[in-house]
């Protein structure tokens, strides 16, 4: 079994000079989504998951036309909600931001006031991939005081997900068998369409998750622009 993670291509965060809560690609974006569909045509999956915002949907678009597949929308695999910052100015959305990078680890558990919480966001993230993998793809979980292993019905299967930074950053840590803490959605960083591999390595009777790829940017080397994601949000 193997799951495919690509984050969103880059989103225009502040058109006009001033940040919107929903943002489309930039021109780059669609360029880099554009190498992306040209990396991965040719592979085969038997599922593509995209999460319900604008940015991962253009993302995504050119993607499913080359794989030929129908995206799927889960809600879960939004990113970590924040509160609306539609119309701020660049050097508000940064104030905004590097206040919350500053306050101290134990109340990152809160997320940033008046979002989400980084604990919901875990818990949504989570159990949405665990509901995901044992309703559609028919895989199970035993687990005692210590381990926790899965248990694999279709060993060739492939899916695709396009989803966010922080997403992928939960959604890589769970699978890993990682404990939670107030900054996982950090701890797995990726940059624009930056490609992860995640598959199942049988161990005894069950499987463990093995990351077996992670920030592949290769496919972007033609755009001659930088693929990371450092913009002024810290989740994207």
């Amino acid at each position: 079994m193997e799951i495919t993670l690509v984050r969103h291509a880059q989103p225009d965060w502040e058109p006009g000079g001033s940040a919107v809560d929903e943002p489309t690609l930039t021109a780059l974006g669609f360029e880099q989504s554009r190498c992306t569909a040209e990396r991965l045509r040719g592979e085969s999956y038997d599922a593509l998951y995209v999460s319900p915002l604008q940015r991962t949907r253009e993302t995504a678009a050119p993607i499913a036309e080359a794989l030929g597949l129908e995206p799927e929308v889960l809600p879960w695999l939004r990113e970590l909600e924040l509160p609306s910052l539609e119309g701020h100015t660049p050097e508000q959305v940064q104030a905004f931001f590097r206040g919350g990078r500053l306050r101290p680890p134990e109340a990152w558990w809160n997320g940033y006031e008046g979002g989400e919480s980084f604990r919901r966001f875990y818990e949504r993230v989570s159990g949405g991939i665990d509901a995901l993998l044992e309703r559609e793809h028919r895989m199970q979980t035993s687990e005692d005081a210590e381990h926790r292993l899965w248990h694999v019905a279709d060993w060739d299967a492939r899916i695709l997900v396009v989803a966010h930074e922080g997403t992928i950053s939960v959604l890589t840590a769970h699978l890993l068998g990682l404990s939670p803490n107030p900054w996982t959605p950090l701890r797995f960083s990726i940059g624009w369409t930056g490609i992860a591999r995640l598959h199942t390595a049988q161990l005894g009777d069950g499987a463990v998750w093995s990351l077996a790829a992670f920030n592949q940017t290769e496919h972007l080397a033609a755009l001659n622009a930088p693929s990371d994601g450092t913009a002024r949000r810290s989740v994207a």
